[in-house]
């Protein structure tokens, strides 16, 4: 189940900036992770059909955060400490 969840880099790169920036427009999150809308959107519905994240309208405003449930916390936690860690220790490595 998790890798439903985890197996788009592009999901983990939302939850990493909805933990960062807090709730966003989509708009804004699109650009932000420079990526296109529509697909931004597929993915949103993924993480939000599990529950990772919540989206909630203001007339034609779409916005976007994290779920506060503790395990979703947690997880964002985890994965902004790992990306920390690996920028650390390999900035100059290249795949």
């Amino acid at each position: 189940m998790i890798e439903i969840v985890l197996g788009s880099g592009l999901r983990v790169r939302v939850i990493l900036a909805l933990w960062k920036y807090g709730e966003l427009h989509t708009t804004e999150l699109a650009h932000r992770l420079g990526t296109n809308y529509r697909l931004l959107m597929r993915h949103i519905g993924v993480l939000s059909r599990y529950g990772i994240v919540e989206e909630r309208r203001i007339g034609r405003l779409r916005l976007v955060k994290l779920s506060n449930k503790t395990h979703v916390i947690e997880l964002a936690k985890a994965l902004a400490k790992m990306e920390e860690y690996l920028e650390a220790t390999y900035k100059d490595t290249t795949l």
